[in-house]
């Protein structure tokens, strides 16, 4: 009887080991192997409007998340390149929060669809679609 137990319960992992989500919705996502952390830095260093791009992956628990700060040069459009950093770091790791600082003439600006910081994944993925995302930002119009 106590085999039984057993079997059933290695079953149940197996099939539940095979369902993934995205842990938000409960709705079932594709696998996808993230664009690697210095592609995307790179990608985010070489923006139009950026002078200066400090970033990184905090891996440490709770946290989970890329660290950006952004010095954005005085003629960019400063809300056009926070959205394209945002929609770039988005095809990252799975799940990552994203803390962004930026400043531009001294002062900081922050992407104004979120209005500053996004609150959650959710509104990660409101903005920009499910996770990978294309790097693209959506566009307001």
């Amino acid at each position: 009887m106590r085999w039984r137990a057993v079997v059933l319960l290695l079953g149940a992992v197996l099939t539940l080991g095979g369902c993934q989500t995205d842990g938000s919705d409960g709705q079932k996502r594709a696998d996808y192997t993230p664009v690697p952390d210095e592609t995307l830095f790179s990608a985010i260093r070489a923006l139009p409007g950026v002078e200066r791009a400090d970033l990184s992956y905090n891996d440490t628990w709770p946290a989970h998340s890329y660290l950006a700060t952004i010095t954005l040069s005085p003629n960019a459009d400063a809300q056009l390149v926070l959205d394209t950093v945002y929609a770039k770091l988005w095809q990252g790791r799975l799940g990552a929060d994203i803390t962004l600082e930026a400043q531009q003439g001294g002062q900081v600006v922050r992407l104004d669809a979120f209005g500053g910081q996004p609150s959650s994944r959710a509104a990660l993925k409101k903005r920009y679609g499910p996770q990978p995302g294309d790097g693209t930002p959506p566009g307001d119009g």
